[in-house]
Order: structure tokens, then C-alpha cells, then sequence
């Protein structure tokens, strides 16, 4: 009796610290014989980066079996890179780069996730990025998640005249909780935890994109290689042809998802209701793009991405990023 209470009150723990990203969600369908598993790693937290994959899957033009798990945050989405752990991934695109620079087994099939980050704030005197610009040099912006690529960028346009802020990184339960009692009102946040917060707490606005002012900045697209797909290419040894065969129905995918991104929503396993409700799901859609580009065409963009990330580590001179994480030629 003494270990049933202890196992109970351990799984309630779990459950209110968010332990359903650590479940292994399979499929409920019986297996076939010589039917295909693969392990899938995602979040609950993305939307745009992974419907292309869910979708090819429920259309058929994937015919593998997802096992699926879900990473927590991107230290345990690094860990599991690292260790090897998994046959697909779906996270950032930085992530992703930096495991493959500390040789973990990784390829990017294609780049999922353009535009994700928002500066929201309550202040009355915010309502535009020029407000933003305005504002003196240690300003604190709280952001979400941890090492978030977004704080990033923001640092790297500080040479185009953004001011040197103060980033105050959050776990995205704990910043939600921060705005709702008042202790932070200047945010940096990715969709669509941006939609889910704006449900909380519609005293806040969205103030700029990020990859917007990107562009409006720099001159250049205003959008950035921010999330994808990737595949470990130990699997790759076992299913030749899988990188390739992912990529052509991901790509495949873009423009119904962009005519239907209900589709691509009700297309992923039911367990996404449990981290976002499908109606804000939907609702973040209209500021988180639909766009499919493979690796090797996103090549350049990705590169100049992660060298606003790790300045001076990640061009193809340094040779610290491996060719192979962009897949054959």
C-alpha cells in the first residue's frame, strides 16, 4: 500500500510539472507485419514546425509508424541529440547545429519553423518596435524559452542600432505566471505560447516580430530558419532513401497546409490538446507561417542564422558544422 500511495503521489508531481512531455505517445492502430516503427521526438509546444510531417503521415505519403515522445525543453531536446536517442526529430534549427558540432549523429532534413518570435507588452507607451528602439540601454525583457534564439537575434541587431537590453530568461510556466501577477510586462516569446498567453492575460498586445524587424533592419528576408525536421543518420544506415523520402512529402505538404492549416492541426495526435487547446492552436496560426524548405536550400539562410547565434563557429570555412548536416549533394 506504501508504494502504491508513493507511486501515485510521484505521478500526480510529474503531471503538474508537466510531465506529459515525457510520455511516450504510440500510435493506437495494431501493427502489420514488417510494418515500419520510428521514434519521433517533438514538443507540445510548436504548431507550424511539425504539421507538415503529421500531415504526410495521416495522408499516407509517410509509411512509418510514429512512435512519439515529447522533449520537455531544448537542454533535454540537446541531450537526446547528443546521446543519439531517436530516428526524428522535430526542433530548432540551433539545437540541431549544435549537437552536430559536438558529433552527434544528426542530418537536417528541412527547415519548418520562419517566423516565431514576438515582443509583447502591456506598457502604455510600447505599441511599436520604434517604442522598443526608444527605450535605454539594460532595459529588462523577460523571454521564454530558456536560451532562446530570439535573444539572439535581438543581440545581433544591436549593431543596426537595437539598444543592449537585459534578457531574463523564464521557463515559459513560470513567466505566464509572472505576467498574470503583475511582475513582467515586456516580453520576448515564441507562437504559439504568444496566442496562449494573450488568452491569459489580454492586457498584453503584441508589439513587433521579430523576424520582421529582421528584415526591416538588415534588408533582408523577414523571416529566419528557426525550427525543422532532422533525422539521425545511424537511421539512415538501416532505411536509406529516408532523409530523401522525408523531405519530398514535407515539401509536398506546404500548399494544402496554406490552403487547410486546419488540416495540418487535426491531422496531429490528439495528446497536442493536452499541451494547446486546438482553438488557439489555430488561433497562433495567423502570425506563424506555413513554409517547407530542405536543408540544402536553406543552406546559406541557416548559416547566416547561426552565426548571429555562435558568432565565428558555424561557417563552412571554420569547418566546426559538418557537411553532412545539410545531407548529400
Amino acid at each position: 500500500m506504501k508504494i502504491r500511495i508513493t507511486a501515485l503521489a510521484v505521478l500526480l508531481i510529474l503531471a503538474a510539472w508537466g510531465g506529459l512531455h515525457l510520455i511516450s505517445q504510440k500510435t493506437s492502430s495494431a501493427l502489420q507485419p514488417g510494418q515500419t516503427v520510428l521514434s519521433v521526438y517533438t514538443t507540445g509546444q510548436a504548431t507550424t514546425p511539425q504539421m507538415p510531417l503529421w500531415k504526410a503521415l495521416a495522408d499516407g505519403t509517410l509509411k512509418f509508424t510514429p512512435d512519439t515522445h515529447y522533449w520537455k525543453n531544448l537542454d533535454d531536446l540537446r541531450g537526446l541529440l547528443l546521446a543519439g536517442k531517436g530516428d526524428i526529430w522535430v526542433g530548432h534549427v540551433d539545437g540541431f547545429a549544435q549537437a552536430a558540432m559536438r558529433g552527434a549523429p544528426i542530418q537536417l532534413v528541412s527547415v519548418t519553423g520562419w517566423k516565431k518570435f514576438y515582443l509583447l507588452s502591456s506598457r502604455p507607451r510600447i505599441r511599436t518596435f520604434t517604442d522598443i528602439r526608444n527605450l535605454p540601454e539594460g532595459t529588462e525583457i523577460a523571454s521564454t524559452p530558456p536560451h532562446s534564439p530570439g535573444v539572439a537575434v535581438l543581440r545581433a541587431l544591436e549593431k543596426y542600432g537595437l539598444p543592449s537590453f537585459a534578457y531574463a530568461p523564464h521557463e515559459p510556466k513560470q513567466l505566464s505566471l509572472k505576467v498574470m501577477q503583475g511582475k513582467a510586462d515586456l516580453l520576448l516569446m515564441p507562437e504559439p505560447l504568444v496566442t496562449v498567453l494573450l488568452h491569459k492575460a489580454p492586457h498584453l498586445r503584441v508589439v513587433a516580430s521579430v523576424e520582421e524587424e529582421y528584415g526591416n533592419l538588415t534588408g533582408k528576408p523577414a523571416m529566419l530558419p528557426i525550427a525543422g525536421i532532422a533525422v539521425n543518420t545511424e537511421t539512415l544506415r538501416h532505411h536509406p532513401g529516408l532523409a530523401e523520402t522525408l523531405e519530398k512529402a514535407l515539401t509536398a505538404e506546404e500548399a494544402p497546409l496554406l490552403k487547410n492549416p486546419t488540416a495540418g492541426l487535426n491531422a496531429m495526435p490528439e495528446a497536442f490538446g493536452e499541451f494547446i487547446p486546438r482553438p488557439l492552436a489555430l488561433a497562433s496560426l495567423k502570425r506563424d507561417i506555413v513554409r517547407v524548405r530542405s536543408a540544402r536550400e536553406s543552406k546559406e539562410m541557416i548559416l547566416e542564422y547561426l552565426n548571429m547565434l555562435f558568432p565565428g563557429r558555424t561557417t563552412s570555412t571554420s569547418g566546426m558544422l559538418p557537411e553532412t548536416f545539410f545531407g548529400a549533394r
